[in-house]
């Protein structure tokens, strides 16, 4: 990411959003990808990846709806378990059929009547 931030964002946005580089929701997640400046997108990642916050779940009361791909090469389904397990309020976990870490992008036919449901 830090020596070539235009390779990585290719290499990146169809493993993030879930197909390759011919789908639509893929040239556009790049497209997002590309217009950050490499150093802030360094310090965001670098954040996120440094950031431990799981003491805080506890804390959090409010209802949750957790969305997860069966095939999120990012985050694997054990966190939105660990997640719905350890948050402090009530928390549903619905796991789609779908690819890749941004499942409303990559599968929006199945994300979007399940979420739909519960609003």
């Amino acid at each position: 990411m830090q020596s070539n931030y235009k390779v990585w964002c290719l290499g990146f946005a169809p493993l993030c959003v879930g197909g390759d580089m011919e789908s639509v929701a893929v040239q556009e997640f790049s497209r997002t990808l590309f217009n950050i400046r490499p150093d802030i997108a360094l310090n965001v990642a670098q954040t996120i990846f440094q950031s431990d916050v799981r003491s805080l779940l506890p804390h959090v009361s409010v209802p949750c709806h957790i969305v997860q791909s069966t095939k999120d090469l990012v985050v694997p389904v054990v966190v939105s378990e660990y997640l719905h397990r350890h948050l402090g309020g009530d928390s549903i976990v619905e796991v789609m059929p779908s690819e890749g870490h941004l499942p409303q992008l990559s599968s929006p036919d199945i994300v979007t009547p399940v979420l739909l449901q519960h609003i």
